[in-house]
């Protein structure tokens, strides 16, 4: 039987001839689109206000991807260019119907400095920038980074009420932690309960140290029951927690 004899399988070439036909139309339709002149990029607009990502940068990514019309605009390779920029932590680029390009970049949040000369973000991570700012500096294993980011925090957390600040914090390769204070006293901290050690200190702070603080070198806080206080003259003194005044004591012991 020949095909046009046959009235159901015509019906069904038909409908696949109109089905590719349009299929035809659309694409055409849509490289027109993606070619043409109408819908041009108006506008770039950033979504939220930025401290450290310069002005500058954003412009030169924008006239080497953003160009063009909404359909044919290069966002992903804008994205991925911004991204990189040293302050930028994520970026997002979206077209909004019908001729802008919405950027949103979250910067990065120095926190610190590491003593290699990179800066320290909230995050822990590592990024090549300056900044003004005076931060904290951050020594130990590139490995403990994060971990060091945290304790930070906490440390600066904890020292908040009587109104001082880390001006640097080791991490030693045994673990054990020295605190240098904006007042330039270190605070020896060791490895274990360091939180619990911290709060000796800061419980003595008002009630010992402060009054002597300009003659205070550093205080070590590695005992059970108190900790040890020297004095830039050298000379050491021992403190219990909830004794005072401080009682002798022999400084060549070994804490933790």
């Amino acid at each position: 039987m020949r095909l046009w004899d046959n009235a159901p399988a015509l019906k069904r070439l038909c409908r696949w001839l109109y089905f590719g036909i349009i299929l035809c139309l659309l694409a055409a339709a849509g490289m027109w689109l993606v070619q043409s002149s109408y819908f041009p990029i108006r506008q770039i607009k950033v979504a939220y206000p930025l401290k450290y990502v310069q002005t500058g940068e954003i412009e030169s990514i924008s006239r080497q991807y953003l160009y063009g019309n909404i359909f044919n605009v290069n966002v992903n390779a804008a994205r991925v260019e911004l991204a990189k920029l040293p302050w930028v932590a994520s970026a997002q680029v979206k077209r909004i119907w019908p001729d802008t390009v919405l950027l949103e970049l979250n910067e990065r949040e120095p926190i610190a400095r590491w003593h290699t000369g990179l800066l320290v973000d909230t995050n822990g991570q590592l990024f090549q920038a300056q900044v003004q700012e005076n931060l904290p500096l951050l020594v130990g294993a590139e490995s403990s980074v994060r971990f060091m980011t945290v304790n930070l925090l906490i440390f600066e957390n904890l020292l908040r009420p009587i109104d001082l600040h880390i001006s640097e914090l080791h991490l030693s390769n045994r673990s054990a932690w020295d605190i240098v204070l904006d007042n330039g006293i270190t605070l020896r901290l060791g490895r274990e309960n360091v939180e619990t050690r911290l709060s000796h200190f800061i419980w003595a702070w008002p009630k010992v140290l402060r009054k002597q603080a300009s003659d205070i070198d550093y205080v070590d806080l590695r005992y059970p029951d108190g900790f040890a206080l020297r004095h830039k003259n050298k000379a050491v003194e021992q403190h219990r927690i909830n004794e005072l005044p401080p009682i002798n004591s022999d400084a060549n012991q070994n804490p933790l």
